[in-house]
């Protein structure tokens, strides 16, 4: 039961990209069909096929002296773990796959909690219905969040969110240099526990000019539908955007700009604000790039979850709590460092971001952390890692704040072609304050967790 539990799970991210990755199989090569703000588009040359696979998979055992993340009468427990992780891209000339998935199944021995599976998946998948015109796009994200933002996120504060999304895309050319691109997207929207399960419609346009070869300018807008399951804790509402978008891709740097307005209807509210962005992307050296991303506009918890993304250390991610599905203004920025030669590997990221719901002062939060992992090569059979993480959490108008810390260090052991040792450690603590703490609910706490895991993690397989 235990197996077919974590067989269903797993599945839930995985199933429509692997359709997809299937049927790619037997397509014709295709070129890529270039879409105006997007800059990872690449064209396979005609006749070839674009494909790189990443994966790894490992089974251990751990032992954690806090599993239940408490202040006082700490609970130690030993936890079998088993892990697998993969990283898919698959390009033919009618087809294009992007799927990316990291999963880890616990089973706590001593029974302090049931088996848990945690993971995230986030897959894209296109099939070209007129080549250079016309594609069908299915996009899936999987995984976790709090539940309650004020507990330590144990097994019991988590639920499973799923978001999928589909519809077609299509392009036209008016000339050499203006272009009219359209999309339209159902989406439907799963929460395991919380009332938020809905129903979305999409329809976006962009009407533009190619200023050169590496640059472009458009006025972009969009609408959106979102339907609830359950009306008597949440509102339907309409969303629109309009804004003006610029973008230059140089031979080091990548530049990408919004700016304009998004109105949302919701029951008998109705507010506006900016809708701003700027993205760059440097590459600062043949060993280095830099990353950085500024905003304002507004969203919804749902969307938000679907547009998560990891730090400089990776692994699986947990959704923050989404506390209400009303929409709200988000400010953020983001900047991330990558250095990485033959031996080493440094990669810094840092985040901030600031929530502010229109009505519901309470729920305004702000948010912020960094992260860093060093990476060393030792020798071709050794490898040492150190991480570190520290998250800060403010609710600002209910006088809750926390701040989580996690350091770590791992020691790898390498041999034939695939085979990997993993002896892992971290310790993680958490410090809350405000009236809202609750002892042994809110509570503060530290956690010494240790893994030993074996597996198989084969070199990144590469053909064109």
């Amino acid at each position: 039961m235990v197996l077919k539990n974590f067989v269903r799970c797993v599945s839930i991210g995985m199933s429509s990209t692997l359709l997809l990755v299937t049927l790619a199989h037997g397509q014709v090569n295709r070129s890529v069909n270039a879409v105006a703000g997007d800059s990872d588009s690449v064209t396979p040359a005609p006749g070839t096929r674009a494909e790189s696979l990443a994966y790894g998979a490992d089974v251990g055992i751990g032992e954690s002296d806090n599993v239940t993340l408490v202040q006082t009468d700490k609970v130690s427990q030993t936890i079998a773990i088993a892990d697998l992780d993969f990283d898919l891209k698959d390009q033919t000339r009618r087809f294009d796959v992007d799927a990316k998935g990291n999963f880890s199944y616990l089973d706590y021995l001593q029974n302090a909690y049931g088996s848990q599976l945690i993971g995230r998946f986030d897959g894209r998948g296109e099939v070209s219905l007129i080549p250079e015109r016309v594609i069908w796009v299915l996009t899936e994200s999987f995984g976790q969040s709090q539940i309650d933002p004020f507990v330590a996120t144990v097994p019991t504060n988590l639920q499973n969110i799923n978001y999928v999304a589909t519809g077609p895309d299509a392009s036209f050319k008016f000339g050499p240099t203006v272009f009219l691109d359209l999309s339209a997207r159902y989406a439907k929207t799963n929460y395991q526990t919380d009332p938020f399960d809905s129903n979305a419609v999409n329809a976006s346009a962009a009407l533009g000019r190619a200023l050169s070869a590496q640059s472009s300018i458009s006025i972009n807008g969009s609408f959106e539908r979102v339907l609830f399951d359950n009306t008597d804790v949440n509102t339907n509402f309409n969303r629109s955007s309009v804004y003006a978008h610029y973008e230059v891709q140089g031979a080091r740097t990548d530049l990408t700009t919004n700016l304009g307005a998004t109105k949302v209807d919701q029951g008998s509210e109705s507010f506006t604000g900016p809708n701003a962005k700027l993205q760059l992307h440097r590459k600062l050296s043949s060993v280095s790039t830099l990353t950085f991303t500024v905003g304002r506009d507004i969203t919804d918890g749902s969307t938000a979850f679907a547009n998560l993304q990891s730090g400089a250390i990776g692994g699986i991610v947990t959704g923050p709590a989404v506390v209400s599905q009303n929409n709200y203004t988000v400010t953020y920025g983001s900047i991330g460092w990558e250095y990485a030669r033959n031996r080493t590997t440094i990669s810094v990221s840092g985040t901030w971001e600031k929530d502010s719901y229109d009505g519901q002062p309470l729920l305004n939060l702000s948010r912020g952390s960094a992260e860093i992992r060093v990476e060393r090569k030792l020798s071709s059979m050794l490898t040492a890692q150190l991480l570190g993480r520290l998250y800060r959490n403010e609710y600002v108008n209910t006088d809750f704040s926390e701040t989580d810390g996690v350091v770590g260090a791992a020691l790898m052991f390498h041999a034939g072609r695939g085979l990997e040792i993993k002896l892992r450690y971290d310790h993680s603590s958490r410090t809350v304050s405000g009236v809202g703490v609750v002892p042994g609910v809110s509570s503060g706490y530290n956690e010494n967790r240790a893994f030993l895991t074996i597996g198989y993690r084969p070199r990144t397989a590469q053909s064109t």
